[in-house]
This record gives C-alpha cells, sequence and structure tokens, in this order.
C-alpha cells in the first residue's frame, strides 16, 4: 500500500519484518516479491528539534542542542558573558524580561527555538540619600539671604570611586 501511517512525533522511515527494526526494508507504495507470508512493522523515527542560543549583546553563546521527540533535554551549562553585565539565563525573545531557562535546566517543549541571554547590569546605581539644601553665605553660615547655598547629603556607589562632582542648573535652563 502506498498509504503512509501517521503517528504523533514521529516520522515514517517505511516496512520491516522485526518489530525492533531501526531501519526500513520497504517503503511505501513499494514491491513485496518474496513468496511467503509476513507481518510488516512500521520503522518509526522520533522527530528531533533544534535549540539554538543567542547572547544576545554578549559573547561565547552555547553551541546548538538537539531535542528529540518526548525526552527531556538538559540544556548546556555554559554561559555567556558580556562586559559589565551578569547573565540572568535564558528568554525566549530579544526583548524577553523574564527568565524562561537556566543553564542545566530541562528543556521538555517539542518545538525548535532560539533562546536568547537575559542580561543585568552587574553594578547598582550611586545612590544619593538624606540630601539637604541650605541658603548661606560666603562662609558657610546658615543665612536666609545668603545668595549661596550649602548642599550636604550620603552618596553610596558599589565601586571604588576617587571623586564625585555635583553640577547645577537654573530651572528655566536648558543646559
Amino acid at each position: 500500500s502506498s498509504t503512509k501511517p501517521t503517528r504523533t512525533g514521529y516520522s515514517f522511515l517505511g516496512w520491516s519484518t522485526s518489530a525492533s527494526a531501526t531501519s526500513a526494508t520497504w517503503s511505501a507504495g513499494g514491491s513485496y516479491t518474496t513468496n511467503a507470508s509476513d507481518t510488516l512493522y512500521a520503522v518509526w523515527k522520533a522527530n528531533t528539534y533544534t535549540l539554538s542560543f543567542d547572547a544576545n549583546g554578549g559573547v561565547s553563546a552555547p553551541g546548538s542542542q538537539t531535542k528529540t521527540y518526548g525526552k527531556t533535554l538538559t540544556l548546556s551549562t555554559t554561559k555567556p558573558t558580556r562586559t559589565n553585565y551578569i547573565f540572568k539565563g535564558w528568554g525566549t525573545s530579544s526583548s524577553s524580561t523574564t527568565v524562561a531557562y537556566q543553564p542545566g535546566g530541562a528543556y521538555t517543549a517539542n518545538t525548535s527555538r532560539k533562546l536568547y541571554a537575559l542580561w543585568t547590569l552587574s553594578y547598582k546605581k550611586p545612590r544619593i540619600t538624606n540630601y539637604i539644601v541650605r541658603r548661606c553665605n560666603e562662609l558657610k553660615q546658615p543665612d536666609e539671604n545668603g545668595i549661596y547655598a550649602l548642599v550636604n547629603f550620603n552618596w553610596a556607589c558599589d565601586r571604588d570611586v576617587s571623586s564625585i562632582k555635583i553640577q547645577w542648573k537654573l530651572s528655566a535652563a536648558t543646559t
């Protein structure tokens, strides 16, 4: 018969006289010329899916992996790198903000997919807290009529910093 049977997640390769065959002896619609009664068994090959990785601005993403239908794929433990960033995990689009998979994690979907590295800055932005601005005179003494300002504040940064620069502008100014 030229009819090809179907099976979810598998490709039909042909027919064989062994139920455990991995290659077909006859194809659908082929000729059976043996003068004997035989039972022919469908030979199936599990579908495979390609999982690829995009470093998404970084370097050294792992190579592609092949997932077989119905089997769990363990993701590569290779992590990409990016200067000044920490790798968070893998997302399903280049603009993902939510991690969908971790290195070494399980991938169970029966579909080909590209995973994208998700990144977070490896430092915290500098923080300014407890700031107070007081009008003062040229001697830094509080003065309601003074033409100077005394600015006090606390600041923190997660890196060693040798100096900071404070600038000001008039509220009506554009620069």
